[in-house]
């Protein structure tokens, strides 16, 4: 398969180092990937609540241009993932809208033909590698270390958009694909909180620190997410949302836990620019 990646503001701007290392993992796996200065902000849902059409349009010119390199498109973000699919599946059953978000696309030469295919790199690793391929492939297991994974909430509901998962557990897996001891516990399929921390950050701060404190009880030594808006709540803002003054727990992005166990080197995956500091990972590695 050959795939674009789509970075989304967060990737772009915020959490550089989940992009860099999903880039260098995809890389290593040797995927065609490619990627694509032009892509615009999805909208995250937010713009289609005042302009569902400027939203749809939105998403529309980044598939007319995945379409036009004939490569579909994979996303590190479950916003952006589901905002994605939400666009297709309402340009598919809507011609008229199908139709009127083409004749804006062709004032700047652009056209959307229905056929790109949107992906999240945790389904791309699932689908296009395989999780035996992925254990054959890890050099450095990741011993001694208790994973909890937090799925996110946009990955995996609601069903109608993003689908019935075949395997929702994946991540679970391939957290013990990793060597490391997967910690099973409440809230790994929650809300991380993000999307109303600019509208009640205290009600944002208390369901993100539910997500870490749940983690924590169940003897996590660190979170994955597959999400980068997840790891902007639960890296970059667990210290203000640690109201219970409980210990720090890392959080890697997904691409960086499966960078470590296939032996890309910490500052490759931007592990330094992780809020939250991932030693103990690190020096369980060279132990």
């Amino acid at each position: 398969m050959k795939y674009s990646l789509y970075p989304g503001c967060a990737g772009e701007a915020t959490t550089k180092e989940a992009w860099s290392a999903t880039s260098r993992v995809l890389d290593f796996l040797g995927m065609d990937v490619t990627e694509n200065d032009a892509y615009s902000c999805c909208g995250a849902g937010i713009v289609e609540e005042e302009d569902p059409e400027f939203e749809y349009t939105l998403n529309a010119r980044n598939f007319a241009l995945a379409e036009k390199e004939e490569r579909d498109i994979v996303v590190i973000c479950n916003t952006c993932l589901l905002t994605m699919l939400n666009t297709k599946k309402t340009l598919a059953e809507n011609q008229t809208l199908f139709r009127q978000v083409n004749a804006d696309l062709a004032e700047i030469g652009l056209e959307y033909k229905g056929e790109v295919r949107i992906k999240h790199f945790m389904w791309l690793l699932r689908d296009d590698i395989g999780l035996d391929r992925l254990k054959e492939l890890v050099k450095v297991p990741i011993r001694n270390v208790k994973i909890a994974p937090f799925y996110g909430c946009h990955i995996v509901r609601p069903s109608e958009i993003i689908g019935d998962d075949k395997e929702p557990d994946f991540l679970s897996r391939l957290i013990e694909a990793c060597g490391a001891e997967e910690v099973d516990y409440d809230h790994k399929y929650n809300c991380c909180g993000f999307h109303i921390l600019l509208n009640d950050q205290a009600t944002s701060l208390k369901m993100t620190e539910k997500c870490l404190s749940n983690a924590e009880k169940a003897a996590a030594d660190m979170l994955v997410t597959p999400c980068t808006l997840c790891h902007i709540s639960l890296d970059g803002y667990q210290k203000p949302a640690n109201i219970n003054h409980r210990t720090e727990i890392p959080v890697l992005h997904l691409a960086q836990m499966l960078g470590l166990a296939l032996g890309l080197g910490p500052k490759e995956l931007g592990l330094d620019k992780n809020m939250v500091g991932v030693d103990k990972v690190l020096s369980n590695l060279r132990a």
